[in-house]
């Protein structure tokens, strides 16, 4: 069930893939003194997900330290075959079987959610003979802010299709006004920043198929693969 209210709770550890490598600790990803940015976007050959990939490794220096993490609703295995021994310079959890987007409460979008840049997308990548599944539920996309030990800081549930950061330069506004934000409240609290509430499954991790049991109970070939 989505929910606009997540800030102050915590994402339980759990392992995932990527295009190259099976089993990674998501905890050790969300690690350090910078905050990690979470964008889920949809199957990893979508239009919109190849438009944003591709402007988010065109604009990398413009991170300055912060993590970025691309979530795509695919498996390793497609995603690999689609960048055919190409590495990606930051990461992307495949998550094919959607725990994560149910996990978090992504929706899928109607008629009102095309934006004018999502349709410019779609007509450009049909113009160079990119075809998506039409009939497939288009996913909004989800923008987190998330610190160490899974804790979400901050969430934006896209109101459109293209509603997300355009770019790494906005990715690191985001996250910089959100630690700014985080302190200043600190501050006039004060007290030290308080941390998020452990996730109950924090001593153990899991993997994405545990995760859903839960809920029921820069490199110029690479900017090419996506122009």
């Amino acid at each position: 069930m989505r929910t606009d209210h997540l800030a102050g709770t915590t994402i339980p550890r759990f392992t995932f893939d990527t295009p190259s490598s099976p089993g990674n600790d998501f905890y050790a990803l969300c690690a350090g003194d910078k905050p990690l940015a979470m964008i889920f976007l949809p199957a990893f050959g979508h239009p919109i997900t190849r438009e944003y990939i591709s402007r988010y490794i065109k604009t990398l220096d413009e991170l300055k330290g912060v993590r970025l993490a691309c979530v795509v609703r695919s498996s390793a295995r497609q995603a690999a075959e689609l960048l055919q021994g190409r590495a990606l310079p930051f990461t992307v959890i495949c998550d094919a079987p959607g725990v994560l987007y149910n996990f978090m409460g992504v929706e899928t979008a109607g008629l009102l959610n095309w934006s004018f840049e999502a349709q410019r997308i779609i007509r450009s990548a049909q113009s160079r003979g990119l075809a998506y599944d039409r009939k497939a539920p288009q996913l909004l996309p989800l923008t987190l802010v998330v610190g160490p030990e899974g804790a979400i800081l901050f969430t934006h549930y896209g109101r459109n299709l293209t509603d997300m950061p355009g770019d790494c330069g906005a990715v690191y506004s985001l996250c910089d006004e959100v630690c700014e934000l985080t302190a200043r409240a600190a501050q006039a609290a004060g007290a030290p920043p308080q941390k998020a509430k452990p996730s109950p499954h924090a001593d153990e991790t899991l993997t994405l198929p545990d995760l859903a049991g839960q809920l029921t109970e820069e490199e110029d070939a690479i900017s090419k693969l996506f122009e």
